[in-house]
């Protein structure tokens, strides 16, 4: 299982650097092509497209039961869900007020825990890995109540230094609850009376319905590079699959604070 997300990061890592090769080419391609269109401070035309980098942090909600019971059997606490995040945004302008956004990101937490009640016939700790993680694609509408810029004569747009919006969406969320380690028996006793230990992996995966609510503002950094700053939640659940039995659905909600660099033309 660390080799199979090893290799999904490894994967998604590599999709985020062809997709930076792309925005280093537009980088150096766009800017002579809009001095030759343009003035110093305008662009030839209302930009319709913009690629985002984004990265930032997420809070999960973990409130649901196996976190209650995880929470309780392990020294975890719910904080050790939370992760960094990081990932791209594809903006497609629909109007001046409104663009359509299709992101996807990478989010995933590792923790190293043990039994807080139980220790080894050794007098060792009973350790296990316990881990997060979330790969979400989500297309949501962006809604910005002021212009974002302002026609000069047939041909020079001027872009707006701030621009608030708000928005949402859906998707899904692609996710993997594991825990791999070693665990308690709490029905079989060895012949000396004592609970049995043995190792185990047990996980749960796959895709979940997700929706999001949305609220940020962009900075304007010249002619066609912007600064990005939202705040995001994510609503999702689903069942449990695998070993992880006799719970209800496993919570996926989270608040997330981003920040990204943008290219748009």
């Amino acid at each position: 299982m660390v080799r199979k997300e090893m290799g999904d990061m490894i994967h998604f890592v590599r999709q985020l650097s062809s997709a930076a090769v792309m925005l280093t080419a537009f980088a150096v391609a766009v800017p002579g092509s809009l001095r030759a269109q343009g003035g110093e401070g305008f662009l030839f035309g209302q930009p319709r497209v913009s690629l985002k980098f984004e990265s930032g942090y997420g809070w999960q909600s973990a409130s649901s039961d196996v976190y209650d019971w995880v929470i309780g059997e392990h020294t975890i606490g719910r904080r050790d869900f939370d992760a960094p995040y990081l990932g791209g945004e594809l903006g497609l302008r629909a109007t001046e007020h409104v663009d359509v956004a299709i992101a996807v990101g990478y989010q995933a937490s590792s923790v190293r825990s043990e039994y807080r009640e139980y220790i080894g016939t050794d007098d060792l700790p009973i350790l296990q890995n316990t881990r997060l993680r979330q790969i979400p694609a989500v297309a949501s509408l962006k809604l910005y109540p002021f212009a974002r810029g302002r026609q000069i004569g047939r041909f020079a747009w001027v872009p707006r230094a701030f621009a608030p919006f708000v928005g949402g969406g859906v998707g899904l969320v692609m996710y993997s609850f594991e825990q791999q380690g070693e665990f308690v028996d709490y029905e079989t006793l060895d012949a000396d009376g004592i609970l049995d230990i043995f190792n185990d992996r047990i996980t749960s995966e796959g895709e979940a319905f997700l929706v999001r609510a949305q609220a940020g503002f962009n900075i304007s950094l010249g002619k066609q590079f912007v600064l990005t700053f939202e705040g995001r939640y994510n609503w999702s659940n689903t069942p449990l699959e695998g070993g992880w039995v006799d719970f209800r659905n496993i919570d996926l909600d989270g608040l997330q604070a981003i920040g990204g660099l943008a290219i748009r033309w």
